[in-house]
């Protein structure tokens, strides 16, 4: 199997088609995993022009990582929910819950500036967590980055980024769409 090395991790490669077969054996299996989209420019992506999506296997201390393309990869979507519910997306469910986060305020500061960011959440043996042994989310601006620990999975938090994210995601989309078209 071919492998990559960046930031000090081993990835074993793998293709987009293979992520979420992958995830879907090891949530059958009962084992560890989690997964990430690495944004192009993330310091932990050795792809800097394109997306990369990363499949954990914590079981066995592997990370898995497809390049994608400079397209957001939509496996994610299906990665993300398996991880953490259906209604991880859904701006509907938020609850308010998590308010007194400071990664969320420190973020709602960044988004008021209208500054490109990014964001991880991290399981507690993660291969990017900046908090071993702890649950958390980091969030990655051009100029540097900012994190938080939790001592339990942070859902309310993670959903409340996660909205916002992709709503910054659809109308980086549709600002291209447009732009496309009047072209």
């Amino acid at each position: 199997m071919a492998t990559v090395e960046h930031g000090g991790v081993r990835f074993a490669r793998i293709t987009l088609e293979d992520c979420l077969p992958l995830a879907q054996r090891l949530q059958a299996a009962g084992g560890g995993w989690h997964s990430h989209v690495l944004s192009p420019g993330c310091r932990h992506n050795p792809f800097p022009d394109h997306y990369a999506v990363v499949i954990e296997d914590d079981s066995a201390a592997i990370a898995h990582i497809a390049e994608g393309t400079q397209a957001f990869p939509e496996v994610d979507k299906a990665l993300v929910k398996m991880l953490h519910g259906d209604d991880i997306l859904d701006a509907s469910a938020l609850t308010g819950a998590g308010g007194d986060c400071a990664l969320l305020h420190q973020l709602q500061d960044v988004q008021a500036q209208g500054v490109a960011w990014h964001h991880h959440m991290h399981f507690p043996d993660c291969v990017f967590n900046p908090h071993p042994g702890d649950w958390s989310i980091a969030v990655e601006t051009p100029s540097g980055a900012f994190s938080e620990a939790f001592p339990a999975e942070p859902v309310d938090v993670l959903r409340a980024v996660e909205v916002l994210y992709f709503g910054n995601l659809a109308a980086r989309e549709s600002e291209a769409r447009e732009s496309g078209a009047r072209e």
